[in-house]
C-alpha cells in the first residue's frame, strides 16, 4: 500500500514536470516563429 502511494506521487510529479516542460518549450517556439513570410512562387510555363 505503501508502495503504491509512492507510484501515484511520483507520476502526478512527473506529470506536472513534463506539462511546465512542454508549456514552456511551446511557448519559446511561438515567440520565434510568429512572424509568417510569404514567398512568391515562380512557375515556369513551357511551350
Amino acid at each position: 500500500m505503501k508502495t503504491k502511494k509512492y507510484v501515484i506521487a511520483l507520476a502526478i510529479f512527473g506529470g506536472m514536470l513534463f506539462t511546465a516542460y512542454a508549456a514552456n518549450t511551446m511557448n519559446q517556439d511561438g515567440n520565434q516563429t510568429a512572424k509568417v513570410e510569404k514567398a512568391r512562387v515562380k512557375i515556369p510555363i513551357c511551350g
